[in-house]
């Protein structure tokens, strides 16, 4: 997959996608003074995912040369997974504006710090010019159900068992108290793994799941999953890294048998990055792979946002496809 070269100081067209939904969208940063102001910018809101696709094929029939994304991690798992059917090789380059609770990818690509500032920063830059210097690219996970299911996705995070549980606990008890970003972030983390250290080994997440994994072409791996979780990021927030070994490979991935074996011990050498021979006899694992299939019939979530399995619960991952994302 082609990536637009880096833009000269000439004024770049600029396309915003809006989620009107996304928790913090109500400071949208000044994107609609921007457009009124500027005819170089271009400003729409989708109403509901199906928007999306409009929305992307006019700003490519307009030129748009930087593609912002306004919303948190499921709006940009919805535009990446709707650009190459539009835009084909050549993809715009990306800008996220972190207006999520989370906003894992935007954190990533360096423009949740910026918070509000993104913007006006993108408007500075377009002036100057871009250059390699504010670029950061990464390869986007494309998750496939071998039956037909569900369309593909390209997404960033995929998470299973465990990762899932933490991720609805985050949703029902957490994001509901007001907390975003990193205060969510360590609220889950505290409230699920003291749930898990003190769980039961013979039901509840402690037991995990049935789940099938083949990483590249080595043989399939079938047990009960404590949690498996892959990405093609970078970084987490709170500079949680949960992943070591060989990172060569397009998608990290970790995998943690259940029920998890000396569970806090692990905890402590994965959080301070410090992880022990002994782990990977224990049942825990890490490291990269161009390609997965994994087989599971429980639910799983892609970028905060929980799918279905399909009938076989046969998915295929892999990541061919390259984005730059600016970070003005």
């Amino acid at each position: 997959m082609v990536v637009k070269p880096i833009l000269s100081s000439t004024l770049a067209r600029i396309g915003v996608v809006q989620n009107p939904f996304s928790t913090l969208n109500r400071k949208r940063y000044g994107v609609e003074q921007a457009a009124a102001a500027d005819p170089g910018v271009f400003v729409e809101q989708a109403q509901q995912t199906q928007d999306i696709v409009g929305i992307l094929e006019r700003f490519r029939d307009l030129g748009v040369d930087i593609l912002v994304i306004d919303g948190g991690d499921g709006t940009v798992r919805e535009v990446l997974s709707q650009c190459p059917g539009v835009f084909g090789q050549d993809l715009p380059l990306f800008c996220i504006l972190p207006s999520g609770k989370t906003n894992v990818c935007a954190h990533d690509t360096g423009t949740a710090k910026y918070k509000r500032d993104v913007f006006r920063r993108l408007l500075e830059l377009r002036k100057t010019g871009i250059t390699p210097h504010h670029i950061r690219r990464r390869h986007v996970l494309r998750v496939e159900w071998e039956d037909g299911f569900h369309a593909p996705v390209q997404g960033m995070l995929v998470g299973f068992g465990g990762y899932r549980e933490a991720t609805n606990l985050a949703q029902t008890h957490v994001h509901s108290k007001g907390l975003t970003h990193n205060a969510a972030v360590a609220m889950t983390i505290f409230r699920f793994f003291c749930g898990a250290l003190f769980g039961d080994n013979e039901k509840g997440v402690r037991a995990g799941e049935p789940m099938t994994i083949r990483f590249d072409d080595q043989p399939d791996t079938s047990r009960p999953r404590f949690g498996a979780i892959l990405t093609t990021l970078n970084s987490f927030l709170l500079g949680v890294w949960p992943f070591w070994g060989d990172n060569s490979k397009a998608i990290i991935w970790l995998d943690i048998d259940a029920p998890p074996p000396r569970l806090l011990r692990a905890l402590i050498a994965i959080f301070t990055k410090r992880t022990k021979p002994w782990m990977a006899a224990a049942g825990y694992r890490s490291g990269s792979a161009n390609e997965l299939k994994i087989e599971t019939h429980n639910p799983f979530i892609i970028d905060g946002e929980t799918f279905q399995p399909g009938p076989t619960g046969r998915l295929h991952f892999t990541s061919d496809m390259q984005v730059d994302f600016i970070a003005p």
